[in-house]
């Protein structure tokens, strides 16, 4: 365990170091920013963040958010099926999300499995967080081959030790401890990164929705961004993708009217 840990730090590390984490400094590489969207927002500024300030109380609350009622008349399942969660394993608030549960007995297809299988119906609201329209439009679209090299020539960098960066070289010297060699580290990586270019393919934009919106059709997930601060919601409750999507417009429809 402790090696696959050392491995997806390394991967993580990468993926930073080219993608959405320095989303801030970054140009706009060729990614137009919807202009609609500045003139709609409050902010009437593409690079503010942070002024939804109601949505950042929720932070420490997401629980509060999206009531029970609220996705049980979203989805139309039973409350006696209904589970519910709320991981914090990260210390970051950002990270937090509040999961709804149902064991409806849905069987369909596993994202990276062959086969099908049963699977519970899952429901969270997650990663509320101050961005900017700029960092929204750059950090969510599909990833360059560009990019992709750019990313294997890092993690190549990363294995070799010569990254000249600091967390790099930490990870690095964890996964020495742990016998992971620089194959490992470099064949995991680029695994990974793959995975990342797959699920970055699958956005779209959702019109009429915050400030911006997009759905991303791989992972079910619904990012939206309001007044400089982001909020997703996972709807995956269905085989049916476009049935996934329509709740969590729904859903995230509640959340803004309650923090415009």
């Amino acid at each position: 365990m402790k090696q696959i840990q050392s491995i997806v730090t390394f991967a993580a590390i990468c993926i930073t170091l080219y993608s959405c984490g320095n989303g801030e400094n970054k140009s706009q590489n060729g990614n137009d920013v919807n202009i609609d969207a500045v003139i709609n927002s409050k902010s009437k500024d593409s690079n503010a963040k942070g002024d939804n300030k109601c949505l950042l109380e929720y932070q420490n609350k997401y629980d509060a958010l999206l009531s029970e009622n609220d996705v049980i008349k979203a989805t139309g399942f039973s409350k006696e099926k209904m589970e519910t969660q709320y991981n914090k394993v990260l210390k970051n608030a950002e990270h937090h999300e509040f999961l709804y549960k149902f064991k409806n007995g849905r069987v369909g297809k596993v994202r990276g499995l062959d086969r099908e299988m049963e699977q519970p119906d899952v429901v969270s609201i997650r990663s509320i967080k101050s961005m900017s329209l700029t960092t929204f439009n750059q950090s969510y679209q599909a990833i360059t081959d560009e990019q992709m090299e750019t990313a294997n020539d890092v993690i190549d960098e990363i294995a070799e030790g010569n990254s000249g960066d600091a967390d790099a070289d930490k990870a690095l010297q964890k996964a020495k401890e742990q016998n992971v060699s620089k194959d490992q580290i470099k064949k995991t990586g680029g695994i990974l990164t793959g995975a990342f270019k797959e699920v970055s393919e699958g956005y779209r934009a959702v019109e009429g929705l915050g400030d911006a919106a997009t759905w991303n059709v791989v992972t079910n997930e619904l990012i939206v961004l309001q007044n400089g601060v982001k909020f997703e919601i996972l709807a995956d409750i269905s085989n049916d993708n476009e049935q996934n999507k329509s709740v969590a417009i729904k859903l995230a429809e509640i959340v803004l009217n309650k923090c415009k």
